[in-house]
């Protein structure tokens, strides 16, 4: 009987172990990070329909406002979740690619409820009409604030490196 206590309790420090590390706040942030790349992510024969269930998925990463800086002058402002979803179904809609990989390297400084995260990231953001198109590396700074419902972005600077 005691190897079978010794095996659980071992299993047991070991999940508790896992547990402790996947839910460090660093690394949910790591992880939300991947998703919303994932979601915003629109291959180039990608169906009308991926693309509408995407950009209704994208409001749950946003705080209640979001402001936006980057290259393309007409997304920069203050936003709520709601005019993020449409916004980016429209670019979603008109666009042919949109393409993000982030650098490996990423620097998160988490202060209570506040995050700061920062990466490099290689964009291509290829439009139909309306809109300039990306294609480049850029320097990242995103702050998240923790709420009920978990970490929410609330302001994102993309500056190009050159």
């Amino acid at each position: 009987m005691k190897p079978l206590f010794r095996f659980a309790a071992i299993a047991l420090l070991l999940l508790g172990l896992f547990a402790w590390w996947f839910y460090q706040p660093k690394r949910i942030l790591e992880r939300k990070l991947d998703q919303l790349i994932s979601t915003l992510s629109i291959a180039p024969h990608s169906t009308r329909s991926s693309r509408l269930i995407k950009s209704s998925s994208i409001g749950h990463y946003f705080d209640q406002q979001v402001e936006i800086c980057s290259p393309i002058d007409q997304i920069n402002g203050n936003f709520s979740p709601e005019d993020l979803n449409s916004g980016f179904s429209l670019l979603a809609e008109n666009a042919q690619e949109i393409s993000i990989q982030r650098a490996k390297k990423i620097n998160i400084i988490i202060k209570g409820n506040h995050a700061t995260m920062e990466f490099d990231a290689d964009a291509k953001v290829s439009v139909r009409q309306w809109f300039q198109s990306l294609n480049g590396r850029y320097a990242v700074m995103m702050h998240w604030r923790k709420n009920e419902q978990g970490w929410k972005i609330h302001s994102t600077d993309w500056q190009e490196i050159r």
